[in-house]
């Protein structure tokens, strides 16, 4: 096989990125088929090689999958942002089980995981809370903002997007045409100047409360003109956003947020409700992304996690103290960590706004204050990462701890799998392995997975 070859084949797998698999010769050869599910017979074309894997195209489709439905995104296939859209509900669900399940088995050393089926979201479309857009500047057009193409940084302009909330979809249209009528210039980070300007727009909308908020994140501030725009148009959406903020990030690195918020016209926070409690949160706050999900998780998190036993919790990574509210509410004490000063100082505010008296909010990062506290007496460590997983700190203080029973809650199985095989090596026992498909659409799953130390 090589690149450039055209190669007449049927696929026998589907990897969580929505890929078709074949493994070739010895098996330990894998070629990668985009749009192609298993079953199918395609006739395609090895587009790049590599030692033990190739990628290929789709020429041909010679019959279809019974799984196989019709996308709703017209991007799809260009935008990087759902990977499983061509795919029925039920083998998304399927799917996401059986990744976790590989990434238990292989990198945390479990011989055959129980992993329970994969939680359905609610709602399959129209979920997401949260949109992130890139926009740039380029020689074609002085504004183009829409998401990234898979594995690039190049931009498929936003048309719509069927996972988000309809309002947000609305205001995200309205909020670039109104931007790039007034003029306004995107990024060019090979060529930094005066007339760059917008790096990003950020918004949020709750499902229950329905409120909105927008961000414009820039490399500077704006002048005087600029400023004037932007409060403009922040007038002319009042109806539909209910504040517009302004970040400067002048940092050379992938992160969306600068350290500088401002804000250019109405609220700077919203709220919302999940079950009987309220949250506050700023637009760059740590929120779940499907609302209505995150409430089934969080009541199922709290219950493993106190086992109707009040005991001492640390929580590590609480955000603006979601899921601390419902640990709260079956717990002796919640000791709750959040590093982001923009999600950290929600912790109190949710707590006195929902009338919880034995939560103790800490700010700063999970690293230290793990390392702090790994003397104190813990019953119950619970967790939520980043994808990137715990640093090694964080696992030793932990384990130093030594709680009864440790919580893990994960967006990234191989990062969570990773973390497992650390914690298993010191005595701890996996005891459920829970699914939540928290982002339908995609290859993403969020996991819940409790860990009991062994007597």
């Amino acid at each position: 096989m090589e690149q450039g070859e055209k190669i007449k084949l049927t696929i026998t797998d589907l990897n969580s990125k929505g890929e078709g698999v074949v493994r070739v010769g010895d098996k330990r050869f894998v070629l990668f088929v985009p749009n192609a599910l298993p079953g199918e017979e395609v006739t395609c074309r090895v587009v790049r090689k590599k030692k033990n894997y190739a990628n290929a195209n789709v020429i041909d489709r010679h019959n279809n999958s019974p799984n196989r439905i019709k996308p709703l995104c017209p991007s799809y296939g260009r935008c990087g942002g759902c990977q499983l859209q061509h795919v029925d509900y039920a083998t998304q669900l399927e799917l996401k089980t059986k990744t976790v399940y590989d990434s238990i088995k292989r990198i945390a050393g479990v011989p055959d995981p129980y992993v329970k089926k994969c939680i359905p979201s609610p709602s399959q479309w129209k979920y997401r809370n949260k949109a992130s857009v890139p926009v740039q500047s380029n020689r074609y057009e002085e504004f183009l903002a829409g998401f990234y193409k898979q594995r690039s940084h190049d931009i498929v302009p936003f048309l719509e997007c069927p996972v988000l909330l309809p309002r947000l979809e609305e205001n995200l249209t309205l909020l670039i045409s109104e931007l790039k009528n007034s003029g306004f210039t995107g990024w060019n980070e090979s060529k930094v100047n005066v007339m760059n300007f917008i790096r990003h727009l950020a918004l949020r909308s709750t499902k229950f409360t329905d409120q909105s908020l927008c961000a414009i994140v820039a490399g500077r501030f704006p002048n005087k003109n600029e400023s004037n725009k932007l409060k403009m148009i922040a007038t002319s959406l009042s109806d539909k956003i209910d504040g517009m903020i302004f970040n400067r990030n002048a940092s050379k690195g992938n992160f969306i947020w600068g350290e500088e918020f401002s804000s250019l016209y109405g609220e700077s926070v919203i709220q919302e409700v999940l079950g009987k409690y309220k949250f506050d949160f700023e637009i760059s706050s740590f929120f779940q992304i499907n609302s209505e999900q995150a409430l089934n998780l969080y009541n199922y998190a709290a219950t493993i996690a106190t086992d109707d036993k009040p005991g001492n919790i640390l929580e590590l990574y609480s955000g603006v103290g979601t899921l601390t509210a419902f640990l709260s509410e079956k717990s002796r004490h919640v000791t709750a960590v959040e590093e982001w000063e923009h999600a950290s100082k929600y912790l109190k505010i949710n707590a006195e706004l929902n009338g919880l008296n034995n939560i103790t909010g800490l700010s700063g990062s999970a690293e230290d204050h793990s390392e702090s506290l790994s003397n104190e007496k813990f019953d119950t460590v619970v967790l939520d990462p980043p994808r990137s997983g715990c640093d090694d700190r964080v696992i030793a203080s932990i384990l130093k701890i030594s709680p009864q029973s440790i919580v893990y809650v994960s967006c990234a199985p191989a990062t969570l799998a990773r973390d497992i095989k650390s914690l298993i090596t010191d005595g701890y026992c996996v005891k459920s392995i829970q699914p939540f498909d928290m982002f339908p659409q995609t290859g993403h799953v969020e996991t819940v997975v409790l860990l009991q130390r062994e007597k």
